[in-house]
């Protein structure tokens, strides 16, 4: 059970239309926001002069028809008080406030494969749990912070537009310092000029600002926009960016004629912002040569508005018209003809605060008495990358952005089931609440199918996933203005991740197309997802809960395997398993910072075989957030960190052994293999504590299997060096008597052979060893098909080439209901990362997709064994609790052969 079937974040637009849709559907709901009110960015957006760039009309909520008759707007660009004033009420009048939780900062989100659910933990170190996670944090709330040198010794008083605070500011006489030009700046630059002593703009580049040509909005025309509104909306949805306007269907080269393409120009400017930019000529943002016709449009007439010849080109910006994003401005350029304000161009200096103002890397000092940071936001990605999110096998949705920017359609993210992102990357660039609706509606169908289904889960292909997001670079890059947009830093693209190719955070492919794939999705029955049904719901075979399950004649809960008590070496010296895990891992990512450092500081080179996958792991790892984090909890020396390992048993012995040899592992200059079997360090590894708990689950079911038949005939896969058949043996046969009619101890060599025998002796009469490479059939290797009763694999069948292979092959060893007990990890942790990466062995699932790790979740096995004719997993037991989860026996039954479909065995009920 979870605490709400869906928990939504943010309090905006996105999260109020979210919230109304949730309730429609029926379902109980609880929403986060860090504000103590609505208004997601628009609560924290209340500096001097903020209102909306969007037009009353179509900036506003459209999912009720008595919205609309109910509000009226007094302004064609409402002013953010407004903003807050309708939210407010639309909250109130459908009665969503009660759903909703203030000043509740969400700082973390974690999905479990286990438990099919989604746990928010705020600030305050709460959690919540749901089944259908919708961040709706925008893509613009989260400030770029002002990291200026000086900062802190600078003794006037400085604000950030974008946090500003609730008392009020006295700017009376002051001298004033705005820095940043992007839209906030065009807000505040005319409303503080007529009362600020002295204002000093600092322009790093300039905009194309628009004229907004703003007016009130009285009662006649208020009725005309309620008569027409239908109409309006349609025409915004059908807009490329989602504003009411429409296509003029002329081409400047078309019109050709200069004094006609002026005059068109001249109606555009005089209508005000997006009428200029959307209904003037078609191929301003597709032709080189008509983009710059537009933009010397502009440029004359900053020229002639600016009495200044120097200001004016300061403030005539020389890249391609809508390389950035024009803001709408309010008497702008006007302000600049004032004499207390000045313009301080940035674009070769560097900004520095000391105790009196602002100094610039040219040497010049400039005084005041205040300084108001206008630097605008993280677009896209920024409010999402601030929580840790982290969804299927543990993935952080932070570090898997850093690599690539991958959704479907800006809603859906493959490896994070049932969380839907409303406005945030990849969604069409433009007036957001007509995307919103949009999105919200299209999330609400997707929910409401899965609950009249009894679909427990949600979730994309990578394939769509790529394709969506191809498609989007595609769309991006044929742009002429997609060069200029990189070079003039605009904040449609993502320049943040150095040595990475710039990514372009929305979609400029307009709504109609963005749209189409939606409903593709709706037409196909969502031909682009997989989605889970209800265990017990028809088609269903799915159940890793923790009620009891009959798997192979025993009756067993997670419970009862997970309730045992292990002995382990962190007993010893006084840690939890969690704890001692923590320490281990944060070891782990010192030596492996360190190696890094080493390889990349002197130009080493890497061996480019396996080594050269392990290498970009290993690097993604030590830049990562959570790679970060332990190396600062780490010790930084080496004499500190012998210390500490020499504490750790096993693991620590590993550590201390594979660590400092890291370098000379990934450089070719020694074998690894020689210092994980030294000394019998593997097979201890095995026996340690981070195998030890599900290894002792695999003992245990055997046990219970075996005490109910004595003929039951086991096969043990990659036994290996008998860490695993050890503990089922001492399990067992205590003493040394017969458990089974057979017990077929194989490897695919019998190097390892020796080692068992050593380990085993007290059993060899109950062993038989033989040589199986499992990737290949087993009938023509000298195996019984459909013979054995039970097979256990334990951290083996994930070292194959292919799983589907090797578990088709281990299906055919089974007898139908037999069973496969797999003891694997779940996730990449530092220690088996360091431990095992260098291994050639590790990598063999490159070619089948698996680059990172061959390590697959509870949930991916599942989908695995289904394929292979498997039921799926019956059971999983997992060895510590989350989040330091990472290991697990799962338990999954034998079908009888069946005819297959398109080469996908059937569900079976």
């Amino acid at each position: 059970m979870t605490d709400y079937d869906a928990i939504v974040l943010g309090a905006g637009f996105s999260g109020i239309r979210s919230l109304w849709e949730l309730d429609q559907l029926g379902l109980t709901v609880r929403c986060f926001d860090a504000a103590p009110d609505v208004g997601g960015t628009w609560y924290w957006n209340r500096y001097p002069g903020s209102r909306t760039d969007g037009e009353a009309w179509v900036y506003l909520l459209n999912f009720a028809s008595e919205l609309m008759e109910e509000w009226d707007f007094h302004e064609r660009y409402p002013s953010r008080d407004e903003i807050q004033q309708y939210l407010g009420r639309v909250v109130d009048r459908y009665d969503l406030r009660k759903h909703i939780e203030f000043a509740a900062r969400v700082v973390a989100a974690r999905y479990s494969d286990r438990e099919n659910l989604w746990t928010i933990t705020t600030a305050d170190g709460l959690n919540t749990t749901c089944r259908y996670f919708l961040p709706a944090t925008g893509i613009l709330s989260i400030p770029r912070e002002p990291n200026f040198p000086g900062l802190k010794s600078y003794t006037g008083e400085w604000y950030q537009a974008s946090n500003w605070p609730t008392h009020k500011v006295h700017f009376h006489g002051k001298r004033i310092a705005i820095i940043g030009t992007g839209s906030t700046g065009v807000h505040l630059i005319p409303k503080l000029a007529p009362v600020a002593k002295e204002l000093t703009v600092f322009q790093r580049s300039p905009n194309y600002v628009l004229p907004g040509r703003n007016h009130a909005i009285d009662d006649y025309q208020a009725v005309d926009i309620k008569r027409n509104h239908d109409m309006t909306w349609e025409l915004a949805t059908l807009n490329l960016a989602g504003h009411a306007c429409k296509a003029s269907g002329k081409t400047v080269k078309g019109v050709a004629d200069p004094v006609k393409i002026r005059q068109i120009f001249d109606r555009g400017w005089e209508r005000g912002c997006f009428n200029f930019q959307m209904e003037t000529f078609d191929d301003i943002f597709m032709d080189p040569e008509s983009n710059e016709q537009a933009a010397e449009f502009i440029r004359e007439k900053i020229r002639a508005i600016v009495q200044d010849p120097g200001k004016a080109e300061l403030l005539c910006p020389k890249y391609p018209f809508g390389a950035k994003r024009p803001p709408s401005g309010h008497f702008y350029y006007e302000t600049f003809n004032r004499p207390n304000v000045k313009l301080v161009d940035t674009s070769r200096d560097e900004i520095e605060l000391d105790e009196k103002g602002i100094l610039t890397s040219s040497g010049v000092g400039h005084e005041v008495d205040m300084v108001i940071f206008a630097l605008g936001f993280n677009s896209g990605t920024g409010a999402l990358n601030e929580i840790e999110i982290r969804g299927s096998r543990d993935r952080s949705l932070r570090e898997y952005w850093m690599e690539s920017l991958g959704t479907f359609a800006g809603i859906l993210v493959s490896g994070f089931p049932n969380m839907f992102i409303v406005c945030g990357p990849h969604m069409p660039a433009g007036n957001q609440p007509t995307m919103l609706e949009i999105a919200v509606n299209w999330i609400g169908k997707t929910i409401r199918h899965m609950e009249n289904n009894r679909l427990t889960q949600v979730k994309v292909s990578e394939k769509a996933v790529d394709t969506w997001s191809s498609h989007a670079d595609e769309i991006w890059k044929s742009a002429f203005i997609s060069g200029p947009a990189v070079e003039n830093r605009s904040w449609f693209v993502d320049r943040s991740i150095p040595q990475k190719p710039p990514k372009i955070m929305f979609y400029f492919g307009g709504v109609q197309n963005w749209k189409s794939w939606l409903d593709n999705e709706i037409g196909t029955r969502w031909a682009s997802m997989d989605f889970s049904p209800l265990a017990g719901a028809d088609g269903a075979k799915e159940d890793l809960s923790d009620h009891d399950v009959l798997i192979g004649g025993v009756r067993i809960t997670p419970e009862i395997l997970e309730s045992v008590v292990v002995p382990l070496q962190s007993d010893q010296i006084g840690m939890s398993p969690a704890e001692k895990f923590n320490v281990v891992s944060a070891a782990c990512a010192r030596y492996m910072d360190w190696a890094v450092k080493e390889i990349q500081d002197g130009a080493l080179a890497v061996h480019k075989d396996h080594r050269a996958l392990w290498w970009k792991v290993l690097q993604q790892f030590v830049q990562s957030d959570s790679g970060q984090a332990l190396i600062q909890r780490s010790p930084d020396t080496k004499d500190k960190l012998d210390q500490l390992t020499s504490k750790l048993g096993v693991e620590g012995e590993a550590i201390a052994r594979i660590g400092p040899e890291l370098v000379r592992m990934l450089t070719g200059q020694t074998n690894p293999l020689f210092h994980v079997l030294k000394d019998d360090l593997l097979f201890r590894m095995y026996l340690s504590d981070e195998g030890a708990r599900p290894n002792r689950y695999m003992a245990d079911y055997t046990k219970m299997m075996t005490s109910q038949r004595k003929d039951l005939r086991i096969l043990e896969v990659g036994a290996g060096t008998g860490g695993t058949t050890f503990q089922v043996f001492q399990a067992c046969s205590p003493n040394g008597g017969r458990f089974c009619s057979e017990y077929m101890y194989t490897d695919i060599s019998n190097g390892f052979f020796k080692t068992g025998e050593s380990t085993l002796q007290k059993w060899e009469g109950l062993l038989t060893f033989k040589t199986l490479n499992i990737e290949n059939d087993a009938a023509t290797q000298g195996f019984e098909e459909h013979g054995y009763d039970l097979v256990i694999g334990a951290n083996v069948v994930h070292a194959t080439t292919s799983l589907t292979q090797s578990l088709g092959n281990i299906h055919k060893l089974l007898k139908p209901g037999g069973v496969l007990g797999l003891v694997e990890l779940t996730r990449l942790t530092p220690y088996f990362n360091m431990a095992f990466g260098s291994l050639p062995g590790w990598w063999l699932g490159v070619d089948e997709g698996r680059t990172e790790s061959p390590l697959q979740s509870a949930e991916q096995w599942s989908e695995q064994l289904r394929k292979a004719g498997f039921s799926g997993i019956d059971l999983a037991a997992y060895d510590l609790h989350e989040p330091e989860r990472h290991s697990a026996l799962m338990l999954s039954t034998a079908l009888a052969d069946v005819p297959k479909t398109n080469g996908v065995a059937p569900q079976v009920t």
